[in-house]
């Protein structure tokens, strides 16, 4: 799932106001930028919200100078992976690789060429997006589902969190595969993972329908997915996968099944009942709207939901309609 793109945030640390606000000046169009006037500053506003993508960071400051701020910030977890330019002068030299060997990305002139200073952050900026794009996909193969690929209960987690903290306008929505289990006991885990295929498939499908960008899909395990679904396409993704898993799903079946509308087991009880064919159960929770706040309200509120739509006989939606 994408979120609205914001600007990326510098943060131009110089104990020359006037430079600070010529750097200002130069990025204003492109960057939203923070100010510190020395490393102390500096050391406290690079772990506030929103961090910065970037440091701008001077050498020649009184009390911490540049090359100390920048021992601290790369020895600090929190800050250590934000790309530092440094600021030097004609008359300094950075010919040693003394900035380097502390953590330095790279370094700008003055006086400041903006041409130059943009090309610098730009580089810089798109190196970091790249590093944390391959993070974020390493960590989503590792926490994939075996069977389907689809990313696990970590990656929904941090998903349903960005959603709430971004207050976006999404729907999260549990599905739910109805009589799994007593198919499984049938038909055997062979055909019962090729259900899960074929429904993950579905649900890609859904989401993927209309330019639905800002989707997001998600495997909990066995016959349980979540989506994440924006308010705006909610009626039409639900509609489409019940429609379609209803059309397809006879095809899984044997004839006498499909005809029979399902097949006779026993229960519990060892009394004879007629399971019917499989059906997909949709609850949905509505992030905004509710103003939930942590990640166990929304999981909660969607076992309740699911619960609900479960109640309804055949394939079936339900949205909660309370506020929290």
């Amino acid at each position: 799932m994408s979120l609205a793109h914001t600007k990326n945030t510098i943060l131009i640390v110089d104990d020359i106001p006037e430079d600070i606000h010529m750097l200002m000046d130069i990025l204003k169009d492109d960057y939203a930028t923070i100010p510190a006037t020395s490393g102390e500053i500096a050391l406290e506003k690079a772990q506030q919200f929103p961090q910065p993508d970037l440091i701008i960071l001077d050498i020649m400051m009184p009390g911490i100078d540049g090359y100390e701020t920048c021992k601290r910030l790369k020895a600090n977890l929190a800050t250590c992976d934000i790309p530092i330019i440094f600021i030097t002068s004609i008359s300094e030299s950075l010919g040693d690789t003394k900035a380097f060997n502390i953590g330095a990305a790279d370094y700008v002139v003055k006086p400041f060429n903006p041409a130059t200073v943009k090309a610098r952050i730009k580089n810089q900026i798109n190196l970091r997006e790249t590093h944390l794009e391959l993070q974020r996909l390493y960590e989503v193969a590792l926490d994939a589902n075996p069977i389907t690929g689809l990313p696990g209960n970590n990656t929904i987690r941090q998903e349903i969190e960005k959603a709430i903290t971004t207050q976006s306008k999404h729907f999260v929505v549990y599905a739910d595969l109805d009589n799994f289990k007593t198919y499984n006991d049938k038909y055997g885990f062979v055909l019962g993972d090729e259900i899960i295929h074929f429904t993950a498939s579905l649900l890609k499908e859904a989401i993927a329908r209309d330019g639905n960008n800002n989707a997001f899909l998600g495997h909990i395990g066995g016959d349980d997915f979540v989506l994440l679904v924006p308010k705006n396409r909610l009626e039409q993704t639900v509609n489409f996968i019940i429609k379609k898993f209803d059309k397809q799903i006879p095809a899984f079946y044997s004839r006498e099944d499909v005809a029979g509308k399902g097949f006779q087991t026993k229960n519990r009880q060892g009394e004879i009942c007629t399971t019917p064919l499989l059906s997909i159960s949709l609850g949905a929770v509505n992030i905004h709207w509710s103003e939930y706040k942590h990640y166990l309200e929304v999981n909660d509120a969607c076992a309740q939901v699911k619960k609900k739509a479960k109640e309804i006989p055949g394939s079936s939606f339900f949205i909660d309609r309370r506020k929290k």
